[in-house]
């Protein structure tokens, strides 16, 4: 490391300034006998080196997801050239300043590093751990969101809670939850309100169905852009298929109607993709 950039950290270190760097990597090495993990940050063209405890305090499998994020630090111990960083330490510290620099309602776009078995999902925010609550992931519950979300994922949300913390146990000043949900419905009503632009009356166009919806024949259909569609079957469809269309299954139909104002509109489902079909009509004569 050169002599000035060295100089410059020591005095981060005496002084506890904060500085930021972007994870480079995850390493794991032998420390007196353990195998560990060590987060590599790059900074200045320099590398300092974080121990996982002194990075994070949750119980995580990777860390995988904080690979090109930006982080926050202070130095902790320099020997014989290796700066040693805490992330932990930095968070209390950077904790105000970023509460400062956002609002209730504000979008952020964060990277996500990490999700747990209730499928509550963390996201780091300009260097500030964030959560999205599993109810504000989306509109329908995703199952197994931890197997289907990768880390590292780039997402945007709005900040919808803001909690000070301080006088509790938690190690961080400020609890901060997101809504990817409500940045999904923001789009969804831009489109509505310009679905002209988008769809007429009449239009064959292919959508997805997930799930049935209130009433007989009747199903949610997902168009291409995410809005979505009450779809019913023609009779012969219904007659080939047993009045049954699972979620997931791919069709194509035409437009009846579209009402921007509501935001609700109908389709009529008139083909079933084949490999879809082929499945259904073997479940329709007991095959499965």
């Amino acid at each position: 490391m050169n002599t000035m950039l060295l100089e410059i950290l020591k005095e981060s270190r005496d002084r506890k300034w904060v500085q930021y760097g972007v994870v480079e990597s995850i390493r794991k090495v032998d420390v007196k006998g353990n195998r560990e993990e060590l987060v590599v940050i790059g900074y200045q063209g320099e590398r300092v080196y974080a121990r996982k405890e002194d990075f994070i305090e949750r119980s995580i499998s990777s860390l995988n997801g904080f690979v090109s994020t930006t982080v926050p630090f202070i130095v902790k111990d320099i020997k014989d050239g290796v700066v040693s960083v805490s992330r932990i330490e930095a968070l209390g510290k950077v904790a105000k300043q970023f509460v400062d620099s956002v609002k209730i309602g504000d979008r952020v776009k964060g990277t996500v590093t990490g999700v747990n078995d209730n499928g509550l999902v963390y996201v780091e925010v300009q260097g500030y751990p964030c959560l999205i609550p599993p109810e504000e992931w989306d509109f329908k519950r995703t199952q197994n969101l931890r197997e289907l979300l990768s880390l590292g994922t780039v997402v945007e949300a709005n900040v919808i809670t803001i909690d000070n913390l301080e006088g509790s146990e938690e190690k961080i000043d400020y609890r901060i939850r997101l809504s990817r949900k409500s940045v999904i419905q923001e789009e969804m009503n831009s489109i509505w309100d310009n679905i002209e632009d988008h769809y007429q009356v009449g239009d064959f166009v292919s959508f997805k169905v997930t799930g049935q919806a209130s009433g007989f024949n009747s199903y949610y259909c997902e168009l291409s852009n995410g809005i979505s569609l009450i779809g019913n079957l023609t009779t012969t469809l219904r007659n080939k298929h047993n009045d049954y269309l699972p979620p997931g299954t791919l069709c194509k139909g035409s437009i009846k109607f579209l009402d921007k104002n509501k935001k609700r509109g109908k389709i009529t489902i008139q083909q079933v993709e084949a490999n879809f079909a082929n499945l259904l009509n073997q479940r329709s004569f007991g095959i499965f």
